[in-house]
């Protein structure tokens, strides 16, 4: 059977659409063509591949195995061709980053020093907004990649290609004189009474301090738009702030703050790399990630 990589291809860029038309459009062909190319293969095949109906198209189990072997071939043959597409352009190439500015400063400016190191004539391009802006950014192809905190839920990331990073954790903490209360183990009630610094836009924090009790909401002493920001006054000493232990780890092992430990849980928090999962990485992206990648995996 001697079936053509355009057709692998085609079938292989419909499988991750909703639609003929979307399937299309990246192909940058008519939605006839496409249609055509499927029938081709199937009748190479001798098998469905896709269910049509009026909401759009899935892909029978059949389709869903032949997806299974052939994606990752695509997706090598496509990132081999990248490769050479982009490595003249690589001493003037350019990536796209979406993130926040806590993570950073926290996570992520360690490999940009490294990347840039690497390849100092990328330009690096930051987008620092809120989660669900840099998930559509990613999703209209305006980022290369965005890394965002999520939990495993997240309806917004169907479409999404994930690689986790980090599990996080929050907690609370205090400057030296906090010392004596880090000593105990007490309840959310109790540290209310505590000037609370907080990052309350944070819809995933907002929610872990909710007063389920009488069904109001907990209004901090000092509001702010970032963690970065909560652990500056707590540096200074304005109150008791809510933070990712994580990200200050450094400071609770050097004994510069103190964690503040109390009887409920939170969360966790995944910390996330997305990419578009229509497209395929350039070189420069790909490098990035790589070099993201096998940090945290050491």
């Amino acid at each position: 059977m001697n079936i053509s990589y355009d057709l692998y291809k085609t079938f292989y860029i419909v499988a991750n659409c909703s639609t003929i038309t979307e399937a299309a459009k990246r192909l940058m062909i008519s939605q006839p063509a496409v249609t055509k190319a499927i029938k081709n293969l199937e009748s190479q095949l001798n098998g469905s591949l896709f269910i049509r109906n009026k909401s759009g198209i899935k892909l029978t189990e059949n389709g869903k195995k032949f997806y299974n072997y052939i994606s990752p071939a695509i997706e090598q043959m496509q990132n081999a061709s990248n490769l050479f597409d982009n490595i003249n352009k690589i001493e003037t190439g350019e990536i796209k980053i979406g993130t926040s500015n806590t993570i950073l400063k926290y996570f992520l400016m360690q490999h940009l020093k490294k990347y840039s190191k690497t390849y100092p004539n990328i330009n690096i391009s930051i987008e620092e907004s809120y989660t669900p802006e840099l998930i559509n950014m990613v999703k209209n192809s305006s980022l290369d990649i965005a890394i965002i905190y999520a939990d495993d839920n997240d309806k917004k990331l169907d479409g999404l290609k994930i690689l986790k990073l980090q599990t996080l954790n929050y907690c609370f903490i205090g400057n030296k004189k906090y010392k004596n209360l880090s000593n105990k183990i007490i309840s959310f009630e109790e540290l209310k009474k505590e000037s609370l610094i907080l990052n309350t836009i944070n819809p995933i924090q907002k929610s872990l301090l909710d007063n389920t009790e009488n069904n109001s909401k907990y209004i901090a002493h000092i509001n702010l738009a970032s963690h970065s920001l909560v652990y500056e006054f707590v540096k200074e000493g304005f109150g008791i702030g809510l933070v990712i232990k994580e990200f200050i780890k450094d400071k609770l092992d050097d004994k510069d703050l103190y964690e503040i430990k109390i009887k409920e849980k939170f969360q966790p928090l995944n910390l996330i790399l997305i990419v578009n999962k229509n497209n395929f990485p350039t070189y420069a992206t790909s490098q990035l990630i790589n070099i993201i990648k096998n940090k945290e995996e050491k």
